[in-house]
């Protein structure tokens, strides 16, 4: 079972904080044992250099005057207010007299080296009886002998312990605090993502666009206005496919309408006449040449989808591309009492694909007709555009309001309906259009006419060869 991301958190948090706190207890550990030594082996190096100065004129004066008991008792004071014991040795380390608080045969005094600035020989050794032992040698004199201090090494970290104690005390407060801490912090990381889950199963569940707060750090922060753009993008495709649907239905309830009446008033008799029965046939005939542009355009769309047509790239015929648009639009202009203008250019030639060209082109002048009213313009003609060709269409229907020029060419979109003199078709047109120029390496953009006074767009495709 996979734990959760708050007690992963947690977990990691804790355990770099024990890692850390460890890692520094031991430094401190060491660091405080030779701050110790050092600092008592300076100490105890002075105060021998200091009794072993005077220890020979002391003892020349106190053995004269007979007072050898007195000799021994201030020997003894002075190791007690050093707070080491104190031996007087030969120079092979033999003990010729103690201050009587440790009991030592022999020291080490030829393994502790040279001398230090001070003047004594210091150094830590392990003596006869297994006791490690602070040194500090000093010469008393020309006669090759030597007063040693000598201090166990652990009465030296004895005044450290209650040190080190307060240290592991800290030890532990720091890892409760570090508990807190991590508890905070996974609560602060998780809490963000869990309403990041909430909305997910919100919108399984139907809610299309539901929301989160745009909380927490940076990236969590990004993540949720990701989270946040991407629903409304679904309950936008959801809401445009559920207008799609029902636009689909109402375009084909209508011709299935009528070509079913007149299929059934021929059959019962109803249009008996040949007139009647002509009249009939052609409005079938509409209704199902109507149909089938429908179904063209959608089976269109789904092919572009399905990125399952590949676009033959060569330099473009303009004179034959010219031709097939005046007759694929001229008796559409005319029947819809609109004037088609072309002025297209036979050179410079565009780099493309003839039929996508035409495919797109074919969208943009069908939503130019349909916007259009009567006695208006649709003029198309080409010209730069920038580093490449263009063909730019332009109509005096209402335009495009500036915040819709690219949303019209998304799909499913429509301008309102109510502005076109019929159904203004399902809104595929031009998402279909700017999917065929994409194919070809090429751009569409929505722009307001300056002189028509309606919608602008330029087809934008590379240039077969530099023009001159």
């Amino acid at each position: 079972m996979s734990r959760s991301l708050a007690r992963r958190a947690l977990a990691y948090t804790v355990a770099a904080s024990l890692v850390s706190l460890v890692v520094a207890f031991g430094l401190f550990w060491t660091a405080r044992s030779n701050y110790a030594i050092s600092q008592r082996t300076d100490q105890l190096s002075r105060q021998t250099v200091a009794i072993a100065s005077g220890l020979q004129a002391e003892d020349k004066l106190l053995v004269s005057a007979g007072m050898k008991r007195l000799q021994e008792q201030l020997f003894r004071v002075q190791s007690r207010l050093i707070g080491a014991a104190l031996f007087v040795t030969d120079a092979n380390g033999n003990v010729l007299r103690s201050s009587g608080q440790v009991e030592l045969n022999t020291l080490p005094i030829d393994t502790l080296g040279a001398a230090n600035a001070g003047g004594a020989k210091t150094g830590v050794r392990l003596a006869s009886n297994d006791l490690l032992i602070l040194l500090a040698a000093a010469p008393t004199g020309d006669g090759g002998e030597y007063l040693v201090a000598v201090q166990p090494l652990r009465d030296v970290l004895v005044p450290w312990e209650q040190l080190t104690g307060a240290a592991l005390a800290a030890l532990v407060v720091a890892m409760l605090v570090a508990v807190v801490l991590g508890w905070l912090l996974a609560r602060r990381l998780t809490l963000p993502l869990r309403r990041l889950g909430d909305g997910a199963e919100s919108i399984a569940e139907g809610d299309w666009g539901a929301q989160v707060p745009e909380e927490g750090d940076a990236e969590i922060a990004s993540l949720a206005h990701s989270f946040n753009e991407m629903s409304s993008r679904v309950a936008e495709a959801y809401s445009a496919q559920k207008s799609f649907v029902g636009d689909v239905s109402h375009e084909l309830r209508t011709p299935i309408t009528s070509i079913r009446g007149y299929a059934e008033a021929i059959m019962d008799g109803t249009l008996s006449s040949p007139d009647d029965a002509r009249r009939a046939a052609k409005v079938i005939h509409a209704e199902s040449l109507r149909m089938e542009e429908m179904s063209h355009t959608l089976l269109a769309l789904a092919a572009l989808d399905a990125e399952s047509v590949v676009p033959e790239l060569q330099p473009i015929d303009l004179a034959a591309f010219r031709d097939a648009i005046w007759e694929r639009f001229d008796t559409i202009a005319r029947e819809s009492r609109v004037s088609l203008e072309l002025d297209i250019a036979t050179t410079p030639l565009p780099f493309g694909d003839p039929e996508r060209l035409f495919q797109a082109t074919s969208a943009v002048i069908s939503n130019g007709l349909w916007y259009t009213p009567s006695g208006g313009t649709v003029r198309v003609r080409s010209l730069p555009h920038g580093p490449q060709w263009g063909l730019q269409i332009d109509d005096t229907g209402p335009g495009i309001p500036p915040e819709r020029r690219e949303a019209v060419f998304e799909r499913f979109v429509r301008l309102d309906p109510s502005r076109s003199k019929g159904s203004g078709g399902v809104g595929l047109g031009l998402a279909i259009a700017r999917r065929a120029v994409e194919l070809m390496g090429g751009n569409i953009v929505a722009d307001a006419s300056d002189d028509l006074g309606g919608a602008r767009f330029v087809i934008g495709l590379p240039f077969a060869e530099p023009p001159t």
